[in-house]
C-alpha cells in the first residue's frame, strides 16, 4: 500500500465507497476528529505504560487499545456514510460498564475538580477535551439522520475519559483536587 497517491493534491479525496469529496467537506473533518482522538489515546497508552506502576495497568492498556480500533472503525463507518455500521449497542454498554466500574472505585463525584494529578491522569483530560470536540463536530453531521451507535460510541467515550482519569488517580493514590 501506498503512503501517498498524489490524488488529494487538488483538494479532494474519495471515501471508502469511492465517492470523491472536498477535504472541507464535514465528512472528512468528523474523521479528522476522530483520528485525532485515536492518535491520543496511542499517547496516553504509551505515558500509562511509564507513568503507571500497578498491575491493572494492562487492563487499562487493553481496553484502551479496544477503543482505537472501535474509533478505527467508526472512520470506516463515517466514510461509507453509514451504510456500514461496525458500532453497536453492547460496544456503547462496553463504555457505561466500564464508566460505572471506575466510578465504583473512585467514588461518585460530588464537586467540580480540577484536572491535575500525575501525568497519565491529567493526559487522560486532555483526551477527554478532544473527544468533546469531536463529539460536537459529529452531532453537526448527524443531526438530520437517525443517531448512529458511532455517535453514541463517541458521546459516551467522553465520560469514559473522565471517569478513567479518576481512577488512575485513584490507583496512584491520589485525591481529586475540589473547586473552591
Amino acid at each position: 500500500m501506498e503512503i501517498y497517491t498524489k490524488k488529494g493534491d487538488k483538494g479532494f479525496t474519495s471515501t471508502v465507497e469511492g465517492e470523491k469529496v472536498s477535504k472541507t467537506d464535514i465528512l472528512l473533518e468528523v474523521q479528522g476528529k476522530v483520528d485525532e482522538v485515536n492518535a491520543n489515546i496511542g499517547h496516553l497508552r504509551s505515558i500509562i505504560k511509564e507513568d503507571l506502576q500497578v498491575e491493572e495497568k494492562s487492563k487499562i492498556d487493553e481496553d484502551l487499545k479496544k477503543i482505537q480500533y472501535k474509533l478505527y472503525k467508526i472512520g470506516t463507518d463515517i466514510s461509507s456514510r453509514f451504510k456500514y455500521k461496525n458500532i453497536k449497542e453492547e460496544d456503547v454498554e462496553f463504555l457505561e460498564n466500564k464508566i460505572d466500574f471506575f466510578q465504583s472505585k473512585s467514588g461518585k463525584l460530588q464537586n467540580f475538580i480540577y484536572y491535575s494529578g500525575s501525568r497519565s491522569a491529567t493526559y487522560t483530560h486532555v483526551v477527554r477535551s478532544l473527544t468533546r470536540t469531536a463529539e460536537r463536530t459529529f452531532a453537526r453531521l448527524v443531526e438530520d439522520i437517525e443517531t448512529p451507535y458511532d455517535y453514541k460510541f463517541v458521546n459516551r467515550l467522553s465520560d469514559f475519559m473522565y471517569a478513567l482519569a479518576r481512577y488512575i488517580k485513584y490507583l496512584k493514590g491520589e485525591k481529586d483536587e475540589i473547586v473552591k
